[in-house]
């Protein structure tokens, strides 16, 4: 069981890195407030998307009311309660697959200005891996790790948190078996 598991993991990976592969695509609606800057918001997603695109899934991005088929479906709040989650950037609810709700305030908070769009975004894909494997587990390490330290913030200015192997597995997994 566990050599097939690493082989169809290894395979995936090596999909992911092939050039050409198709993008499978995810559409997600962002529930935009005002007080986040438009050069913040446009370049996390931007970042996001490249993230995404590097092992094979591209985002489409809408604002307004969510239609179609099952989109996610994201909330950036910038009045959080201090008792909701404390410490917490964000939460996803992975076993309803379609609602995040991202508290902008807390990265405000969190990190420098010039570097807010950067932690956006990696905020983002954390919590549309959560909605995507349908499951609220971490890994060891990379951008599905519990909680950032220092020095990941000071590897996200030198490049992306990288997606594990087996966070590459699941989340194609999930996009397989996620009700279209």
């Amino acid at each position: 069981m566990k050599i097939a598991a690493m082989t169809l993991m290894a395979a995936m990976v090596g999909m992911a890195a092939e050039p050409r592969q198709p993008q499978q695509k995810l559409t997600v609606y962002l529930r935009d407030n005002a007080t986040v800057p438009i050069v913040v918001r446009s370049q996390a997603l931007e970042l996001a998307n490249k993230m995404f695109a590097a092992i094979g899934v591209s985002l489409d991005w809408h604002s307004g009311e969510p239609t179609g088929a099952r989109p996610i479906v994201i909330e950036l709040a910038t009045r959080t309660p201090v008792d909701l989650l404390p410490g917490a950037l964000a939460y996803a609810q992975p076993f309803e697959g379609v609602h995040i709700r991202v508290f902008y305030d807390r990265i405000q908070g969190e990190i420098a200005p010039g570097l807010r769009a950067m932690l956006l975004a990696h905020v983002l894909v954390h919590e549309i891996t959560h909605i995507l494997q349908r499951i609220d587990r971490h890994s060891e390490s990379g951008v599905m790790k519990a909680v950032w330290t220092p020095q990941d913030h000071f590897q996200m200015r030198a490049g992306a948190l990288p997606f594990t192997p087996e966070d590459v597995m699941l989340i194609h997994l999930g996009m397989a078996a996620r009700p279209w």
